[in-house]
């Protein structure tokens, strides 16, 4: 029990004046010369450096103490101390850890329907403590230099935390900018000049010495080691050594730009939710990567927000922090990343106003409520989630915790917030739309942006080759009456379903494509398992496959790639039917489970014709995925207006694609 109650409000940036954007770092870095400068040596003074400029800190909002609040250590936020602790999570209680598998105990919400709204006052948790500082340097420079008057103050006012677009168009090609992993910036100084100073997004050292829960994660068969317990900083793709020096930036860069095309479908894939969804359910699936209210019979997948954060995560982390929930939050480039998701979250909120969590769901007649599964710090095991509900540790000035319903839009009907992002496609999150219209038509230009234009790609590939493949006709009750079906032309993706804690630690399956007369091999997208390892006493208990939950996942396959396929197995003019065509596109992929640091665990052949996989070189049943099957469906465009995004319709569920068996090839799948 904390002997005083003390709270320390998430207000954001309230008090400079208005509301200013989230920048592009790119953008902040090269046009904002002045709120870049202020941001970096903020950060560097967050993160108590050594050179870092002296200021006066508050205790809760250094950069260890918000980064401790994701994860471990699992101790008590100083912003949120609290008298009452009888829900809180304790190390030496059973009833948080010898439950299988164990109570979490950190803050933060994963693989439920506040992952979004929980994570959006954690980023003005850090935006605000940056932002505070930067004004106190802004000051300092100005009383010190009447020269600069008016140019340092003004800035701190308009800084905010920036992003980085793990999604955009440059990404496939440049990877990371090199702000983000570089160990010296340059910045602005008084007098117009520059000065190369530490780069605060590289790397944290930790404060104190490295907390005394952290551990090491040991891969016995390969001998690689993440050195948790003994690393003093954090790394990207760190070499398994106690003391690396420094992250494998090289590699980091390549299986960026590697995975960096799917990442930009999936985010397209995102904005494809039609006009006519269950509220609550449309939220659910957008939300999260457990997806509560799904039966094992709904196949129809859009991919999560938190699905697409959670590749990131592991494409960013390699064997570091960023790959383990319980440390990410200690590497920089986290709320960079944050601010992004938070991003994607407020054009998808303006997008589509009317989805929401709601209370629960229906099913069968039923209401359901939300629940948070695992527990958290503050929640006990399966804990209800309503709008309402607490979002701790973050409190706002009134003193009570901020709530989902609180976290939603930044625009006016919304609970202020003092922050927006740059005009993007033609929306603005901070002003609302004037018409179900405009947020349609913003609808079909991101898709556009992240490379979903089926009207403009059916037009690309070879029609007389797909003129097999069947779609409804205009009677057909799941086309809507206003629209037209596109002639012989279907989307397909990868529906994947993942059991979260089937080698108990974070992996990921990845969908290859074998390459044919018309392609070259390919890494075509890939579904990551984002989570902790469990340490509760039963460790290789096969209750933990039961108890733990499912990932859901999908992967878009690219139309050029469905095009290349079918051309190579004789099209539409050998009287090819579309049974063939789906086996043909299962038996040109290869699955593989990898961890963190892309080393195989199990591998499966594609295809009706796959060689059975023998009983005594298979995968266990508790590490196999669920599903990973092949699902298309058809494209309809409104008839009149080309403007209004696609539907998508005529949903359909082709089975697995990797029948054969998975080969395990890591002692760990046995």
């Amino acid at each position: 029990m904390s002997p005083v109650e003390y709270h320390y409000p998430v207000t954001g940036r309230k008090g400079t004046g208005g509301i200013f954007d989230r920048l592009p770092i790119q953008t902040l870095e090269k046009d904002h010369p002045y709120q870049f400068a202020l941001f970096i040596l903020a950060f560097t003074a967050i993160q108590q450096r050594s050179d870092a400029p002296q200021v006066v800190e508050e205790p809760a909002a250094t950069f260890m103490e918000i980064a401790s609040i994701h994860g471990k250590p699992y101790v008590e936020w100083a912003g949120d101390r609290n008298k009452d602790i009888s829900a809180d999570y304790s190390a030496t209680d059973k009833k948080d850890t010898n439950p299988v598998p164990s109570r979490f105990g950190g803050y933060c919400n994963h693989g439920a329907v506040v992952f979004p709204t929980w994570h959006r006052p954690y980023v003005m948790l850090i935006e605000q403590s940056i932002g505070n500082i930067a004004e106190e340097l802004a000051h300092d420079i100005e009383a010190n230099n009447p020269d600069e008057h008016g140019v340092w103050i003004k800035a701190a006012k308009e800084l905010r935390f920036p992003y980085w677009d793990w999604a955009g168009k440059d990404v496939p090609e440049n990877g990371l900018p090199p702000v983000l992993y570089k160990e010296k910036v340059e910045i602005m100084a008084v007098g117009s000049k520059t000065q190369t100073v530490d780069n605060p997004l590289s790397f944290f050292s930790y404060v104190g010495g490295v907390p005394s829960d952290f551990s090491d994660e040991k891969d016995d068969s390969t001998g690689q080691v993440a050195y948790f317990s003994k690393w003093q900083r954090t790394y990207r793709y760190a070499y398994s050594t106690p003391d690396p020096e420094g992250s494998h930036v090289d590699l980091l860069q390549k299986t960026f730009k590697a995975g960096a095309k799917d990442l930009r479908h999936r985010v397209a894939h995102l904005f494809t939710f039609n006009d006519d969804e269950n509220s609550a359910i449309a939220w659910d699936d957008f939300s999260n990567h457990t997806a509560e209210s799904k039966r094992d019979i709904d196949f129809v997948n859009r991919g999560s927000l938190e699905g697409v954060h959670d590749t990131v995560h592991t494409l960013l982390g390699g064997n570091g922090q960023m790959s383990y929930p319980d440390y990410a939050g200690f590497d920089p480039i986290f709320f960079l990343h944050h601010a992004n998701v938070d991003r994607l979250l407020a054009l998808w909120e303006w997008c589509y106003t009317e989805y929401w969590m709601e209370s629960g769901y229906e099913h069968d007649g039923e209401q359901y409520p939300w629940t948070q599964a695992r527990g958290t710090y503050a929640q006990v095991y399966n804990e209800q989630l309503l709008p309402d509900g607490p979002l701790q540790p973050f409190r706002t000035e009134q003193g009570d915790y901020w709530t989902s319903s609180q976290a939603r839009f930044l625009d006016e009907q919304g609970y202020p917030k003092y922050y927006s992002f740059p005009e993007f496609e033609g929306i603005k999150v901070d002003q609302a739309a004037m018409s179900s219209q405009e947020r349609a038509s913003a609808r079909k230009r991101v898709q556009a942006y992240y490379d979903f234009d089926p009207q403009t790609k059916a037009k690309q590939v070879a029609s007389h080759a797909w003129k097999h493949l069947p779609v409804p006709n205009k009677e057909d009750p799941a086309v809507p009456s206003d629209h037209a079906v596109i002639p012989h032309y279907r989307t397909f993706v990868v529906h994947v379903r993942l059991l979260e804690h089937a080698y108990n630690r974070s992996y990921s399956f990845q969908l290859h494509h074998k390459g044919n007369a018309h392609s070259s091999p390919q890494h075509v997208g890939t579904v990551t398992v984002f989570t902790r390892p469990d340490h509760s006493p039963c460790k290789a208990c096969a209750v933990r496959r039961e108890a733990g939950s499912v990932v859901r996942g999908m992967i878009p396959i690219p139309p050029e790639l469905i095009d290349s396929i079918i051309k190579s197995n004789g099209g539409g003019e050998s009287g090819v039917s579309f049974d063939q065509t789906l086996a043909h596109i299962k038996g040109e992929f290869v699955g593989r489970l990898v961890d963190v640091t892309g080393s195989e665990l199990a591998g499966a052949e594609g295809g009706l014709e796959a060689i059975q996989v023998p009983q005594h070189r298979a995968a266990s049943r508790r590490v196999t995925p669920i599903e990973i099957s092949l699902v298309s469906t058809a494209v309809a465009e409104h008839v009149e207006d080309k403007d209004r995004p696609v539907y998508l319709c005529d949903w359909q569920h082709h089975d697995g694609i990797f029948n054969g068996g998975w080969l395990a090839t890591h002692k760990d799948s046995v």
